[in-house]
């Protein structure tokens, strides 16, 4: 398959890396030129427990943002990966995506937290869009490097467009073959036709685990080591459970059994927030936490363990 994956970050590195390795042909688009030069240079290394992998540039190709529309903008992907956190997402959209709005196009966006899908189709009217949803955990370590801090799984489902029918929501062919591929790749991967579910439980599991790990500049594994912060962990859970429940929002079953798992298996991991506050970076708290605030004033239940923890996560924010 040809993929085109937007953004070099921890995950955009680690599925272009282990992708271009099984032999599927990648693009990886840079926001900086510095870095793409130094992948074409070096190419990816993966660093794994036990294992050191050095994916050869010429097994994938690189480019920066800034040729992206000469480029046709992805025109030969099979699918394209949407690999950028949220807050850069309106900016890239706007400027770039938006220019190939009405082409066919596919495209699989990465995003925690919500809002970003019902933009996205706004300004992409005739792309299919799909929701990726992975709890693998990746650290970048330079910019042609990546830690793969633990294994987990990547869930995908195509958004169902307003007033579509069940039948626009099957799976095709060509979904199958994407999800075969990252399988290759060592990605365990699924469709759902249960996005929606997905993405709360999502949504929840970051607002649990990263805000935390960001405050207490702890991975995720250290947040099961002392009573103390397993309770306010459960007490940022039972706010969220309170605030869909009251909102008629699906979330299945065992989510809170999946949060320990989670910080089980990426035991090692940096979250994406605390690795965004230990650089200086504005974090997705306001798009993560904030998300449960906004429904909780929406369905009137008070969150003030998420509203406290928008707070001093947003104070960081340089």
């Amino acid at each position: 398959m040809n993929i085109h994956i937007i953004g070099a970050g921890s995950l955009g590195l680690l599925y272009a890396g282990k992708l271009a390795d099984s032999g599927c042909r990648v693009t990886l688009w840079c926001r900086s030129e510095e870095q793409a030069d130094k992948l074409r240079a070096s190419g990816i290394t993966i660093e794994e427990p036990g294992r050191h992998q050095v994916v050869d540039a010429h097994a994938f190709s690189v480019s920066s943002w800034s040729s992206f529309a000469e480029s046709g903008g992805g025109a030969d992907a099979d699918y394209l990966f949407l690999m950028l956190k949220q807050q850069g997402i309106e900016e890239m959209a706007t400027e770039m995506l938006a220019l190939f709005g009405q082409d066919h196009r596919r495209l699989l966006c990465f995003q925690n937290g919500t809002g970003h899908m019902e933009r996205l189709q706004d300004l992409l009217p005739m792309w299919t869009l799909y929701a990726a949803i992975t709890t693998e955990g990746a650290k970048r370590t330079s910019s042609v490097s990546v830690l793969h801090a633990g294994h987990g799984t990547t869930t995908i489902g195509k958004m169902k467009p307003a007033g579509s029918s069940l039948d626009a929501f099957s799976q095709d062919d060509h979904e199958i073959k994407l999800v075969k591929q990252l399988n290759r790749a060592g990605f365990e991967a699924f469709l759902s036709n249960e996005m929606d579910e997905m993405i709360n439980r999502k949504l929840l599991i970051n607002a649990v685990i990263n805000p935390l790990t960001a405050l207490w500049r702890i991975p995720n594994g250290e947040l099961l080591t002392s009573p103390e912060r397993v309770r306010l962990m459960e007490q940022l859970y039972n706010e969220g459970i309170a605030v869909y429940e009251a909102a008629g929002i699906p979330y299945g079953s065992g989510l809170w059994e999946w949060i320990l798992s989670v910080c089980q298996s990426t035991s090692g991991n940096t979250s994406s927030m605390l690795k965004d506050v230990m650089d200086g970076r504005t974090t997705e708290v306001a798009w993560i936490n904030g998300s449960i605030v906004r429904l909780g004033q929406k369905y009137g239940i008070s969150v003030p363990k998420h509203e406290l923890i928008t707070q001093l996560i947003e104070g960081m924010n340089t």
